[in-house]
């Protein structure tokens, strides 16, 4: 099963921006974890900004400390470890939290500079002092935070932030952007591509078999699509000669068989000339059919063209009814419908004519054939033949194909020119078996109210 070209590109681009991604988050890992002094300070400040988002007016107006549970939940579970102070700019404490983790001195420094970090040995391990100046509701405050070792992990949220900044906020949008800058751009270079592929759907012989188009086509596909180009071509001038030879013969044939059969008429019949003017009968009929089936190829339906299918049933029904007196078979004509389609008459009336010969051929003396015409654009001939096997039905269709070589002296081409003139009028044809014996064949034509 073939696969979108735009959906594997995004795919592929997808993998690659996976790629892209664990390379950056390697690169950021590796590049901070080069520096550890610098991440215990990230982790120092990251915590400070945490502790600033939680002061708010009270409600008195003035300012206060109002901590989640969530960023509370450190200091509670590690009271050896981390520990804080805020104070104003009165020196008013508005939240603090295991402060007995470092000297009382070193919380407040009234005079030191806006920001600062300091290591203090205290019972001999090594504890992390930062403090910050910052405004919260407008009045300046002063935060530190101290931290022994990290057993909540703090360096993590140091590196989630840093991998945020660097991945999801600058990578992810530019590659969505690039991913859907890709798809547009690959879905317009391979528009004309579609017209194309559209095109070659088209070629037929209904539609001819016409060059694709190649304006517009990418360079790396223009290659190829001038080289079909040049097989259709040739492909066409080979149909149009076969067509050609095929009615040109037809033509030639006719007359001397047309001498040969008024000569024959002329002489004694019994014998072995009755055998020659069945020979003869049935090579005429072969002729012709073979000049149909050349007509047929070519027939082009002009889709502004209509026809009333129940009078064109009711000519040929009509034209036929002494071939079928004279074989021995009834024929009838059932219709309850004045039904238009679009269509070419006379097409329709020769694909008629060779459904009932058919239908004919295969009944047996007494039994009847009946046309059927019904709505919307339904056209139907019905027998009592012994009917088709469905293994045969798509092969009675296909030219010269018979099921045995003694098939009732048929040619194998009055399916094929049905189903070509069915074709041309985009219709389909139906072959199933009938009720209580026989074959029906069933053409659905489109109703003129639906063109």
């Amino acid at each position: 099963m073939s696969r979108s070209l735009v959906t594997t590109l995004i795919r592929r681009l997808l993998l690659v921006g996976g790629l892209l991604t664990l390379v950056n988050i390697v690169f950021v890992t590796a590049y901070y974890s080069s520096d550890p002094e610098g991440l215990r300070r990230e982790k120092v400040s990251h915590q400070i900004d945490r502790l600033a988002e939680a002061l708010k007016p009270g409600p008195d107006g003035r300012l206060a400390f109002m901590p989640s549970d969530r960023l509370l939940r450190t200091f509670t579970r590690y009271p050896d470890a981390y520990a804080f102070r805020i104070e104003d700019a009165t020196g008013r404490v508005l939240g603090e939290a295991n402060t007995a983790l470092v000297p009382a001195e070193r919380w407040s420094v009234p005079n030191g500079p806006d920001a600062w970090w300091s290591d203090v040995p205290v019972n001999g391990r090594s504890v992390l002092v930062g403090s910050r100046r910052a405004v919260a509701g407008g009045e300046p405050v002063r935060i530190a935070f101290a931290a022994a070792g990290d057993p909540s992990n703090l360096l993590l949220f140091v590196y989630f932030d840093e991998l945020f900044v660097h991945v999801i906020v600058s990578l992810l949008p530019f590659a969505i952007c690039l991913m859907i800058v890709n798809a547009v751009t690959v879905r317009q270079s391979l528009r004309s591509l579609v017209h194309a592929a559209e095109a070659a759907r088209k070629a037929g012989p209904s539609h001819g078999i016409a060059a694709l188009p190649t304006r517009g086509l990418p360079s790396e596909v223009l290659a190829l699509v001038e080289s079909i180009n040049v097989a259709l071509r040739r492909l066409g001038e080979a149909l149009e000669a076969e067509r050609a030879f095929t009615a040109e013969a037809a033509h030639a044939l006719r007359t001397p068989l047309a001498v040969l059969s008024a000569r024959i008429e002329k002489l004694p019949k019994g014998g072995e000339l009755d055998a020659v003017r069945t020979d003869i009968a049935a090579l005429r009929r072969l002729v012709n059919q073979l000049l149909s089936a050349a007509q047929a190829d070519t027939l082009v339906v002009d889709p502004t063209r209509q026809c009333d299918l129940p009078a064109v049933a009711e000519s040929v029904v009509s034209a036929m009814a002494p071939l079928a007196i004279r074989e021995g078979r009834g024929l009838a004509l059932e219709s309850d419908t004045t039904t238009s389609v679009s269509g070419d008459a006379d097409a329709i009336a020769h694909a008629l004519r060779n459904l009932i010969e058919n239908a004919l051929r295969f009944s047996p003396p007494g039994e009847e054939v009946l046309v059927r015409v019904s709505a919307p654009g339904q056209l139907t001939v019905l027998d009592r033949g012994p009917g088709i096997p469905d293994e045969q039905k798509p092969l009675v269709i296909k030219r010269f194909w018979r099921a045995s070589a003694s098939d009732l002296g048929g040619t194998g081409l009055g399916l094929a020119i049905v189903q070509r003139i069915a074709e041309a009028h985009g219709a389909t044809l139906a072959i199933r078996d009938r009720a209580g014996g026989g074959a029906e064949f069933s053409i659905a034509f489109t109703p003129a109210s639906l063109q």
